[in-house]
């Protein structure tokens, strides 16, 4: 329905009805940017309460910190926490799997590992851990070399492991 009206000289035609789209267009608009812009500050695509994440072995032996989301050739932390009984004659036997680390490349690890053991499909590392009641932990320093969805596992190996692990997938970014 367009309406016409003058002022003065000028004549003006008015659509109503394009104009209740055109408004309900634009607000909707605002209503994604501001929903793209709230989960970019939760750690949608970066660093975030979003971004971070925790699983661990049904026990609880062995805890693993990771971002869920990161960027390709950025740096990244994968956060090994495990628990007085997983250490053995004072050493921690970790593994990660090679599917994941084919597509991540180890910066630094820390503490470094006294050993790195290939079996199967995993990559065994042996740590030198001191005897005490305290939680240990292990930080190794990643950048990923690949984009889109990447999974991983790791655990503990030896009698200690029992065969526990735990799976985590990471979303790349370009």
């Amino acid at each position: 329905m367009t309406r016409r009206s003058s002022v003065g000289d000028v004549e003006l035609a008015q659509d109503l009805a394009f104009h209740r789209r055109e408004l309900r267009a634009e607000r909707i608009g605002w209503a994604v940017m501001l929903l793209i812009v709230l989960l970019a500050l939760l750690g949608l695509f970066g660093s975030g309460p979003l971004s971070k994440h925790r699983v661990q072995t049904a026990d609880g032996g062995l805890q693993v910190k990771y971002n869920r989301f990161a960027r390709y050739l950025a740096p990244t932390e994968l956060r090994l926490t495990f628990g007085p009984a997983a250490v053995k004659d004072a050493r921690i036997h970790v593994w990660l799997s090679r599917a994941y680390l084919q597509h991540m490349e180890i910066q630094k690890i820390i503490p470094e590992p006294d050993s790195v053991q290939l079996e199967g499909k995993r990559l065994t590392y042996t740590f030198k851990v001191l005897q005490n009641s305290q939680p240990g932990e292990i930080l190794f320093e990643l950048e990923s070399e690949a984009i889109g969805r990447l999974r991983g596992a790791a655990g503990l190996a030896g009698p200690a492991g029992k065969n526990q692990e735990v799976a985590f997938t990471t979303f790349i970014y370009p």
